[in-house]
């Protein structure tokens, strides 16, 4: 009759076996698992900077209605390219915290003023400081900033030969109307 041979001898063979299999397993998995992490961290980002942008030209459209009416006697009421430039600079001034390759300059914002009922009115439409704005001819002031460069400049850039793709340009604009009542 044969002894049957000891379990444990099993074990240690097996072990033996199993040795660096758990450092193959994270040199597989790690990499999926870093792009993935990489990637959401990227679009939250770009999602950061859209968002803020959003709220930049907001803030500024409302500068536009905000800058102070004058209250010095003998002092001239702001006109709309005072008022343009306050939305300019309060934009800007909302974009402060960007890294210098995407922060905006005065000139890089748009402001726009139009008619209410103007179809054309839109970020490339010429600025028109004479416009007189009242009651039953309302306007409409358009604040816009496009980012043409984003995706050379990302806060996070893409990793070389990973393949996230993130957008070539960011957009944001908002708009305000504007009638005698509010100035």
């Amino acid at each position: 009759m044969r002894p049957h041979p000891n379990p444990s001898m099993y074990r240690c063979r097996r072990a033996r076996q199993q040795r660096g299999v758990y450092a193959l397993e994270w040199a597989i998995i790690f990499p999926v698992f870093f792009a993935l992490l990489y990637g959401i961290v990227c679009y939250g980002l770009t999602f950061l900077v859209r968002q803020s942008m959003q709220y930049a030209v907001e803030e500024g459209a409302r500068a536009a209605l905000r800058y102070p009416s004058s209250t010095i006697i003998g002092a001239s009421p702001p006109t709309w390219v005072h008022r343009s430039l306050q939305a300019r600079r309060t934009t800007a001034n909302a974009l402060n915290w960007l890294p210098p390759a995407l922060r905006p300059a005065e000139g890089d914002i748009s402001f726009t003023l139009c008619r209410l009922n103007d179809s054309s009115c839109n970020q490339n439409t010429a600025f028109n400081p004479g416009l007189d704005c009242n009651i039953d001819n309302p306007c409409l002031v358009l604040v816009s900033y496009r980012m043409a460069n984003y995706s050379q400049g990302a806060i996070a850039p893409a990793i070389p030969g990973l393949g996230l793709v993130l957008p070539a340009s960011l957009q944001a604009q908002a708009s305000v109307l504007v009638d005698r009542r509010m100035l």
